[in-house]
């Protein structure tokens, strides 16, 4: 059923035009049996409540809708305008529109999500994560329309939520805490006064915060200054609250965290921890369970803690006690996110408990089992698990938030949904033709998987990433190579990763998948396999009569080299020279033969002595459905699994196109030559360098939040140009070189697209008076 909430300007509310939201959507719109099957134990015969509403969105709300519909019981979504045909509000039975694009208006609209509830007639309510998940004030409201609200009371959610309350609480209960300032920040010298009294480094925060949003890390008074401004924009921009404290950054710290449920009589469980320290600006990259950094007494004494602090708050439901810890196995309470987390997954794999089952069955006032405790589960941890994050985000440009839609969208093969029925399982809110906006987290997937041991976890992982297909409209980017990166890193193999991980090892930003010798070879060797596979299909058509039968002598797939016989020159980038003559990419000749009843592919690097041995790839079972984005092939006896990206600029052509070879991670483009025309190509003009130095422009869609400079400034390099909002994110941009500010085209709170242009500078002032002039 389909619904709407419409507001006039004295806010009141109305629900109207039902229909059946099923029916509204066509066949395709109702859910598959691959995204509803569970297979976690304990289902209970009878649900809690009779419904549930999901004040939320993507991937969460469907994974709470799978586990409520499983139970039994009437699943309601909410949506705003332009996701009236999201994965979320076809999985549900019903679905009601909660406002506009902006999440102020829709899912951040207290009003507008209660007048949902109370169209609908829902029972309960689960918030997710994000949104008004940790809003006390909602959560109040909920429980005052005699509403279950899936969560913890909300004094609770108003007492951790404040983290100088939630420390000072954290103190008393007699849990480990950080040191620091137990106060609020009154402005930049404050920041500067406190931080110097703490200690830097120093960690800024909000203290509304979460996500790892509204914090920064000090180093000195300049960074505190330029801290305690931009927490402060994003404190207010995501949580409505200005309030930030100062505490103690802890050096080389692993972050660590307790998953907990707790039920009406005040029973706790407390579940093996998860270990986040892969984060990139305090957002979590990779997360795992159990960690590799506790030993069994130290997962006792935080179990133990973290308990204690849910005692002293009178929590229920489920609840995440996050600490840092240090290689010597001391630890500190951070804070308490009192919601289901994004990581959840992890933690279920190694539990084989539904953590929303029991969210769902605290809220009908149901125990949890008696069997199930903190003990037993510890005694019984089932294996290792790892999620990955999969975002729309550019790690090539510093990891900017992309926009675009999904144009070819394959999950692994095999993989299932917010259950545990494989060892590889994809929580996703996205499918083919989804469009990711600037309206929301620019979240695609959460890619989790289970082994027995933490390394064959590890390779599960990086196995599935290299099966998993995402391709969008021109300019989307995802971060899917960079965590392919991240799972062959050998820090992250060792177990390694502080919390400065990913700053450490990538101090000048991600510059893309490096692969080794055979990974290259083996990249070449595929590439001439393709081009040979798609040369043969040529011939055949060629040799195709007019009648529909084929009138060509057969043809195999090592001599159909399109004019080339069984030779090819793979140039890894693009073939011919640039201005200077150099070539623009490596090239290799390579050469195709039949030996011994298999194949060999020789590769010899075209700028190697003329002498050289060539390399022998012997390649075993082949298998590629032409123009497919998979293809499986063992090189050397080595099983590969390569991505195989649509051919650009070429129409499809088989002679001179280019591709995009994915392999390990690493995004390779490749163009595929006969030998005569590699030749003919060293005589092209190179292509037009267009020097973009002098200008600023947007990177990627978003809200011009601050312009820190004006006409006819000197500014340095590096220096801070204006402040951009995307995607609840704060985004600094400096300027690319020393020089002056020439023109400002845009002004603050302006809506920024891609590739808009902020600023242009000049050299000198003569250039500046030839600019002013024009």
């Amino acid at each position: 059923m389909r619904r709407f909430i419409t507001s006039s300007s004295a806010r009141t509310f109305r629900a109207s035009l039902a229909t059946p939201a099923h029916a509204r959507l066509g066949s395709a719109a109702a859910p598959s049996t691959a995204t509803t099957t569970r297979a976690f134990s304990g289902a209970a015969p009878e649900p809690p409540l009779e419904s549930v509403l999901i004040a939320n969105r993507g991937e969460i709300a469907c994974r709470v809708i799978t586990t409520a519909r499983k139970m039994g019981m009437r699943t309601i979504a909410v949506y705003s305008q332009p996701e009236a045909l999201a994965r979320h509000v076809q999985l549900a039975d019903e679905a009601i529109c909660v406002g506009g694009p902006n999440s102020s208006e829709s899912y951040l609209d207290m009003d507008n999500v209660c007048a949902a509830i109370e169209a609908t007639g829902a029972k309960s309510v689960h918030p997710g994560y994000g949104f008004l998940s940790e809003n006390s004030v909602f959560a109040e409201r909920v429980e005052a329309m005699g509403v279950a609200f899936v969560g913890p009371p909300s004094g609770a959610i108003d007492s951790m939520g404040d983290k100088i309350k939630s420390k000072q609480i954290a103190i008393d209960a007699g849990v480990n805490c950080i040191p620091g300032f137990q106060g609020v920040i009154q402005d930049e010298d404050d920041a500067c006064k406190v931080a110097r009294e703490v200690g830097y480094p120093v960690m800024i925060k909000a203290s509304a915060g979460g996500g790892g949003k509204g914090m920064r890390i000090a180093w000195n008074d300049e960074e505190a200054k330029e801290g305690y401004r931009l927490s402060t924009e994003e404190a207010i921009m995501s949580f409505g609250d200005d309030r930030l404290f100062i505490e103690k950054f802890i050096e080389e710290p692993h972050h660590i965290e307790i998953q907990l449920l707790a039920d009406h009589d005040g029973k706790v469980v407390c579940f093996p921890e998860r270990e986040c320290s892969v984060q990139r600006r305090n957002q979590k990259v990779l997360e795992e369970s159990p960690s590799a950094l506790l030993t069994p007494e130290v997962r006792s004494e935080m179990c133990r803690q973290a308990a204690m602090l849910a005692t002293a708050v009178n929590y229920r439901s489920a609840g995440t006690v996050e600490f840092l810890a240090d290689k010597h196995g001391n630890f500190y309470f951070l804070e308490m996110n009192t919601r289901l987390q994004v990581e959840h997954p992890v933690t279920e794999y190694v539990s084989g408990v539904d953590l929303v089952e029991h969210m769902l069955k605290i809220a009908g006032k149901q125990p949890l089992p008696a069997d199930l405790t903190t003990e037993s589960i510890a005694k019984n941890i089932k294996g290792w698990a790892l999620e990955a994050r999969v975002y729309a985000e550019d790690p090539f440009r510093g990891f900017l938030p992309s926009t675009g839609s999904l144009l070819d969208y394959r999950e692994p093969e095999g993989c299932t949904a917010f259950n545990l029925e494989s060892n590889v399982r994809v929580d996703s809110g996205v499918r083919e033709g989804t469009e990711i906006s600037t309206y929301y987290d620019p979240m695609i997937s959460k890619l989790v998987t289970h082994g027995a041991t933490r390394d064959e976890c590890i390779d599960r992982m990086s196995d599935a990433l290299n099966r998993y297909v995402i391709l969008g409209t021109a300019g989307f980017a995802h971060n899917a190579s960079f965590l392919a990166d991240l799972c062959r890193h050998p820090r992250f193999r060792r177990a390694e990763t502080p919390t400065s991980f990913i700053e450490e090892e990538y101090p000048d930003g991600f510059q893309g998948v490096q692969l080794d010798e055979q990974e290259t070879l083996h990249a070449v060797a595929t590439a001439a396999m393709i081009q040979a596979t798609r040369a043969e299909r040529e011939v055949m058509q060629v040799g195709a009569s007019s009648d529909g039968y084929n009138s060509a002598p057969e043809a195999s797939l090592f001599d159909a080299g399109a004019g080339g016989g069984d030779e090819w020159v793979v140039v890894q980038g693009l073939p011919g020279n640039d201005e200077a003559g150099e070539p623009n990419g490596t090239a290799y000749h390579t050469r195709i033969v039949d030996e011994d009843g298999g194949l060999v592919v020789e590769v010899r690097a075209m700028a190697a002595d003329a002498g050289a041995v060539a390399a022998r790839v012997r390649v075993g079972d082949y298998s590629w459905q032409l123009e497919q984005p998979l293809l499986e092939v063992e090189m050397d006896g080595v099983a590969r699994v390569v991505q195989y990206h649509t051919p650009s600029g070429t129409g499809g052509g088989t002679r001179a196109c280019g591709f995009n070879l994915g392999l390990c991670g690493a995004v390779l483009p490749m163009n595929v030559l006969t030998p005569k025309e590699h030749e003919l190509y060293q005589h092209m003009l190179a292509p037009e360098v267009v020097d973009t130095a002098n200008f600023v422009h947007s990177p990627m869609p978003g809200v011009l939040v601050s312009l820190s400079v004006e006409p006819g400034q000197h500014i340095e390099n590096g220096q801070e140009i204006c402040v951009m909002e995307a995607m609840k994110m704060q985004n600094v941009l400096r300027s690319p070189r020393a020089g002056i500010v020439a023109e400002c085209h845009a002004v603050a709170g302006q809506k920024l697209d891609v590739d808009q242009l902020i600023v242009s500078l000049v050299s000198e002032e003569a250039d500046l008076n030839e600019e002013l002039a024009a």
